[in-house]
């Protein structure tokens, strides 16, 4: 495919016009001068307003703003969409052009598609597919639950699309899944496997007194966003002893019930854990990390552990081991 320069391809697929009037009721798109709804225009800061507007540019045509869309979006069918705050969206480079209400795709460089947004706020989304259908997506889902504890639990895991999904895996304080989990590969050693940050002694490496993942480290809050964290090792003892566990199959898939205070409840799957490039011991065990390192030996991290026996808050794993993450906010 031949490179094409940015302001010619946008230009050619664009679809702005200069002056168009669109309401918004109740949060939904309303036709007004007998407009369809592909014809609605985002104002210049990315936004419908609520009210009746007409549309003047103020900014470059060209000027691309990510904020606005950055984050998950999730889907009627319990799936989602990323755009990463890193400007990549599952492998590709993405633009949001908010004049435009555009979306460009890019593959090394070269665009490979597009959709518009003809609808944005803060908690909604509405785009056009390429078939010319529309879709709503929301940032307001029920994925945090209030057990009647300090924080609130997500709904399932790092990399999952429901509570019964294992997700995706990591190593502490590394905030990408991938094939291979060794110390030849861990994001914190050097080439002699002496650590380079999170450690509190100089026998185990350069020693910084770091006790807590930095939020550029956290998987849950880079991978979500917001104030998606990690649970710190508290958290995760609060979890333990202040909840009933069940051992329990949820949609054929076995794990664990963890029900609060309050009555209400999470399920965490036994999804086990990767070491090397094996996966280990799903059905039979789930580890979920804390983000709090285990401070007697900065080789390791604290993490929960369950079987279908016992559920144990204090366990410790290798820090080079790809284990699950379920996130928690305030």
């Amino acid at each position: 495919m031949k490179k094409l320069t940015l302001s010619l391809l946008l230009l050619a697929v664009s679809m702005f016009t200069s002056s168009m009037q669109a309401q918004v009721i109740n949060g939904d798109l309303n036709h007004n001068q007998g407009l369809d709804v592909e014809d609605v225009t985002l104002l210049i800061d990315g936004y419908l307003t609520g009210e009746t507007e007409v549309y003047t540019p103020k900014i470059d045509f060209y000027q691309e703003d990510n904020s606005p869309i950055s984050g998950i979006w999730w889907l009627t069918n319990d799936s989602f969409i990323w755009f990463k705050e890193d400007g990549t969206f599952y492998g590709l480079e993405y633009k949001f052009f908010p004049s435009q209400g555009r979306v460009v795709l890019f593959d090394d460089g070269v665009i490979s598609s597009s959709f518009d947004v003809v609808y944005l706020t803060d908690e909604v989304m509405i785009r056009r597919n390429s078939d010319g259908s529309h879709e709503t997506l929301t940032r307001t889902r029920p994925q945090a639950v209030d057990l009647g504890l300090s924080v609130k639990w997500a709904t399932m895991n790092i990399g999952a699309n429901s509570p019964e999904e294992y997700g995706d895996y990591f190593a502490w304080g590394e905030t990408t899944p991938k094939d291979t989990y060794s110390s030849e590969n861990y994001k914190w050693y050097d080439n002699t496997n002496n650590l380079t940050k999170y450690c509190t002694s100089s026998i185990f490496g350069k020693s910084d007194g770091k006790t807590i993942l930095d939020p550029e480290d956290d998987a849950a809050h880079v991978n979500w966003g917001g104030t998606w964290r990690m649970p710190t090792y508290d958290e995760l003892k609060e979890l333990q002893t202040k909840c009933t566990w069940t051992w329990t199959t949820q949609n054929g898939v076995e794990g664990r019930l963890a029900t609060g205070p309050n009555g209400n409840s999470i399920f965490l799957p036994a999804a086990g854990y990767r070491d090397d490039s094996s996966l280990n011991k799903t059905g039979s065990i789930g580890i979920y990390w804390s983000s709090s390192l285990f401070t007697r030996n900065s080789n390791a991290a604290y993490c929960m552990s369950f079987g279908s026996s016992d559920v144990n808050w204090n366990s410790q794993s290798s820090r080079c081991v790809g284990l699950s993450v379920r996130a928690v906010c305030p």
